[in-house]
């Protein structure tokens, strides 16, 4: 049996070995950074070498977003999604 391809195997969940900066929280009241040993959510860019990091609440509509675009994915092809 072929391979299956996985499509998202550059985004991952990493321990911060860091302070990082939460990219959806850069400025304002909600300005904030990742501190060194909590999960954040790391998304790569093609704009620079430097991937994306998210703090678990910015991550959550991120990956909202994601699961709602799989649904719609599996059910324009006539699937049903895994349990």
């Amino acid at each position: 049996m072929p391979k299956v391809r996985d499509i998202l195997n550059q985004i991952i969940v990493e321990e911060a070995q860091r302070e990082r900066i939460c990219r959806r929280h850069t400025s304002g009241k909600s300005a904030h950074k990742i501190v060194k040993g909590r999960a954040c959510l790391v998304i790569p860019t093609n704009a620079t070498d430097d991937p994306y990091s998210y703090c678990a609440e910015a991550a959550k509509p991120i990956l909202d977003a994601a699961w709602a675009k799989l649904h719609s994915l599996y059910n324009a092809l006539g699937l049903t999604p895994p349990a």
